[in-house]
């Protein structure tokens, strides 16, 4: 029995020994860094988020229910959609929500390692005809889906300017950018200014002619002709915050993306003057047939401009433009 533990002692020593003059094992190393950050999202994963989005999107749709909009909808977005829904039951179903299709036709991805992370879709064209839609995807943390953050339509004629394949990526541009003709937060701000002032801004030459602007000075002139003598129409553009993503193009320009908050508002000025609110959706949205003072719209707007890198001699222009009435009220 004695000898049991000097057995096991010299098995240790003979097994500490050998370990000893053993050559150390080959360690991993890391590999090298890369010269760019990579794309932050695969085709592969972009077209998945496109095919969630789509299921979410058709079953809130179907019920006009916004709640089923929370698992990949957020705001702006979820205001824009969730007002198209009360303008759809107030209409009994006439005015339907905007058609969102998601099935892309191009898709431009950010090359980065950070976050927040926002991807832009080109849609197929929609199956009524109308102009393919920007869909706007933003990623807020490495654990968060991808969400819709907002919309926008393409504009008549426009051509998109070339970005970085997807597999690459485009490199994100900062807010403040001077690589630019303007910084991405300026551009933003300035549109709004011209959108507000129209020939009177000192920046409308900044940018190039558009449909949608055509539009909406169109109805601003009719707005004002419509309460002539009785009262006055003022509409004003505000940028929110800095850009939501900003990503270059080929070129060195960039694709700017931003929300804007527009405000229509009717003041009547005449004893006795009433505006009677007789659209449905105006109904709901302000609980009241008439406004006896004055009538304020709220919209929420979504620009995407292609800004030009600096020393360009060419214009800012905008690409896409989408404009959802989320608010109104009277008094």
């Amino acid at each position: 029995m004695s000898r049991l533990p000097r057995l096991t002692v010299v098995t240790v020593g003979l097994v500490s020994l050998l370990a000893g003059c053993a050559p150390a094992l080959p360690q991993p190393t890391p590999p090298p860094a890369p010269a760019v950050a990579p794309a932050a999202v695969t085709p592969g994963q972009s077209s998945r988020v496109l095919e969630d989005l789509g299921t979410v999107l058709a079953a809130a749709d179907k019920k006009l229910d916004d709640k089923l909009l929370a698992p990949r909808v957020q705001e702006p977005a979820l205001e824009m959609r969730s007002a198209e829904y009360v303008r759809a039951k107030a209409t009994d179903g006439k005015r339907e929500p905007t058609a969102l299709p998601t099935t892309s036709q191009a898709t431009i991805v950010p090359r980065t390692e950070a976050w927040p992370r926002t991807q832009l879709v080109v849609t197929d064209q929609p199956a009524d005809l109308q102009a393919q839609r920007i869909l706007v995807l933003k990623q807020d943390g490495p654990r968060d889906q991808y969400m819709l953050w907002g919309w926008s339509r393409l504009l008549p004629g426009v051509q998109m300017p070339q970005t970085a394949r997807p597999e690459i990526g485009s490199p994100v541009v900062a807010p403040d950018s001077d690589a630019l003709l303007v910084s991405p937060q300026d551009a933003i701000a300035q549109y709004a200014d011209v959108l507000t002032k129209d020939t009177k801004s000192k920046y409308d030459d900044d940018f190039a002619d558009n449909a949608s602007r055509d539009e909406i000075n169109d109805l601003r002139k009719r707005n004002e002709k419509a309460v002539k003598g009785s009262g006055k129409y003022e509409e004003t553009y505000t940028a929110e915050d800095e850009p939501v993503v900003s990503l270059g193009t080929i070129d060195g320009g960039a694709i700017v993306v931003g929300q804007l908050t527009s405000l229509a508002k009717t003041t009547l000025t005449l004893d006795g003057a009433k505006v009677p609110i007789s659209d449905p959706f105006y109904r709901a949205l302000s609980g009241k047939k008439t406004a006896n003072k004055s009538f304020l719209r709220t919209s929420t707007d979504i620009l995407v401009l292609y800004v030009p890198p600096a020393g360009s001699d060419a214009p800012m222009s905008v690409l896409a433009f989408e404009s959802v009435i989320t608010d109104a009220k009277a008094s």
